[in-house]
């Protein structure tokens, strides 16, 4: 549990959630009081410094007050953006798939949500299509790539554990363009972790594939 840090406002004493990763360095923190805040309307500023030898580093909570003056986080800044590394085979298999979710992650973590979804609907569609014309031959590609991509997961990838997270991934990664949502209890973290179950079974099925090749009965 968060430690809670008291102040006052409003004349009445009042507590906010302690940060406990550090946004700059990324590593567990004990943050037991603020070194100075700033209240802006519904919104107070918190400065804080990571105790941690190597970071160091100031930084700044921003919180808002809701109907019952209760303070809740809204974000910290600044931050440094951690990025996914990937396999050998999946920057083989498609690299613009890397490229467009790399940009997407970064486009998360500063908050930008809204967009998020899209980005990484369309980083998918680049790792399906791309793994697909792997699978096929040349004079099947530009059916491929005119293709739904959900058509390509039905048509051009047989294992049938692709199939099943890759079609969860593209339901939900289209609610996230359009707009009304069928899956209205799922959301980006859900799409986050189906595109990974994806890649999982993308690389499990390729290094079967290649163990058989190199070892055959």
């Amino acid at each position: 549990m968060a430690e809670r840090i008291s102040f006052h406002f409003g004349g009445h004493n009042r507590a906010i959630d302690a940060p406990n990763i550090c946004p700059l360095c990324h590593h567990k923190v004990i943050i037991k009081e603020s070194i100075s805040s700033l209240s802006n309307g519904n919104i107070m500023q918190f400065v804080f410094k990571c105790p941690n030898y190597d970071c160091n580093s100031f930084f700044v909570g921003y919180y808002r007050k809701d109907s019952n003056n209760d303070f809740h986080l809204i974000e910290f800044k600044p931050k440094n953006i951690i990025l996914p590394e990937f396999s050998e085979i999946i920057n083989k298999i498609s690299p613009m798939f890397i490229s467009i979710y790399k940009e997407t992650e970064v486009a998360r973590q500063l908050g930008l949500s809204q967009i998020a979804g899209a980005g990484f609907r369309k980083s998918f569609e680049f790792l399906i299509k791309d793994y697909a014309k792997k699978n096929s031959t040349e004079d099947k590609y530009p059916e491929i790539e005119s293709l739904f991509a959900g058509n390509v997961v039905k048509n051009f990838i047989p294992d049938v554990r692709i199939q099943s997270v890759a079609k969860r991934a593209l339901w939900i990664g289209n609610d996230e363009t359009h707009y009304l949502r069928k899956w209205e209890e799922k959301d980006i973290n859900d799409l986050i972790t189906l595109i990974d179950l994806t890649i999982r079974w993308i690389e499990i099925e390729h290094l079967s594939s290649e163990y058989n090749k190199e070892m055959p009965e």
